[in-house]
């Protein structure tokens, strides 16, 4: 069996896994999570063009229901379903509705909190956008290792798998194929946590990320040549259109949370990321959000 093969097992499994949380209920810790936020983004549509790049902001909305089932003293299973919902100021062809499932499992190597863990997950999701050419399904596996060092500082450290399923393929070019949102990509990354006082709590996380990525542009040949699928793509204007390149994308990302009581916390996030595509295409995007988070 190859890797996309696995990978295709592991979003059933997943779905499969939330059954079975279902059917556990009865000895299982239930977990209700509600975020409503807002994000900008710099460079929405990543393109390299100053006169092509398009900002914008959104109202985000993400509800999430699950349980978490103790399998041991040292491990721990939560599967969980959720719904999110992103609502754009000015280019509503990206507005969505999707909804997934995710599985986790956790396994800490040792009593105490400075015992190192391991967590591994599983995650698959439907994305419905107002302009088709977006909508597709998503798969991802991620492993991560971390410690917590003293009482306020933790790290980890892992890596990701993830695969994005293109529904339409659009294509504008004979030959070429036009399933422009039909990804693939390899991650890693690292990420250090420090709780200032009790309410709050300062993150900061590095990544690198090697694979398939979308560029809209109007009309250039430059991109055209290093890409390996195009399509119209309108919801960024009638004369603008998405190339598919292969790229590196390095992400630095610093966080903060407050918490305002034992269930609710407000999170600022804030992230610089660069991509180096084929072809010698370089974009740059900057994005902000902030999120009121409820858990019960």
């Amino acid at each position: 069996m190859n890797f996309f093969s696995s990978l295709s097992c592991a979003r059933r499994a997943a779905i499969a896994l939330l059954l079975l949380g279902t059917s556990a209920s009865a000895r299982a810790e239930w977990l209700f999570d509600v975020d409503a936020g807002a994000l900008y983004d710099s460079n929405l549509n990543r393109a390299y063009e100053h006169a092509d790049i398009r900002a914008d902001a959104a109202i985000a909305l993400h509800a999430a229901a699950g349980s978490f089932l103790a399998l041991s003293g040292a491990d721990g299973l939560t599967l969980s379903a959720d719904a999110r919902s992103d609502i754009y100021h000015r280019f509503h062809g990206l507005n969505l509705l999707g909804v997934g499932g995710t599985a986790v499992y956790r396994h800490k190597f040792g009593l105490g909190y400075a015992a190192p863990w391991i967590l591994l997950s599983a995650s698959a999701a439907h994305e419905d956008y107002r302009e088709n050419l977006r909508d597709s399904d998503r798969a991802a596996l991620r492993v991560e290792l971390g410690r917590r060092f003293t009482e306020t500082f933790d790290a980890a450290f892992g890596g990701s798998y993830d695969r994005r399923y293109g529904k339409n393929d659009s294509p504008v070019v004979p030959g070429t194929s036009g399933k422009v949102f039909d990804l693939r990509g390899q991650s890693a990354h690292v990420r250090v946590g420090y709780a200032v006082t009790d309410q709050l709590l300062l993150g900061a996380e590095l990544a690198v990320r090697r694979g398939d990525v979308v560029a809209t542009t109007r009309r250039d040949l430059q991109i055209f040549r290093a890409s390996d699928a195009v399509a119209a793509d309108p919801a960024f204007g009638n004369d603008f259109f998405a190339y598919r390149l292969r790229g590196t994308t390095d992400t630095a990302r610093l966080s903060a949370s407050w918490a305002l009581d034992d269930r609710s916390s407000l999170n600022f996030a804030y992230a610089d990321e660069r991509t180096d595509a084929a072809g010698g295409i370089v974009y740059r995007s900057h994005s902000a959000n902030v999120v009121l988070s409820w858990r019960y």
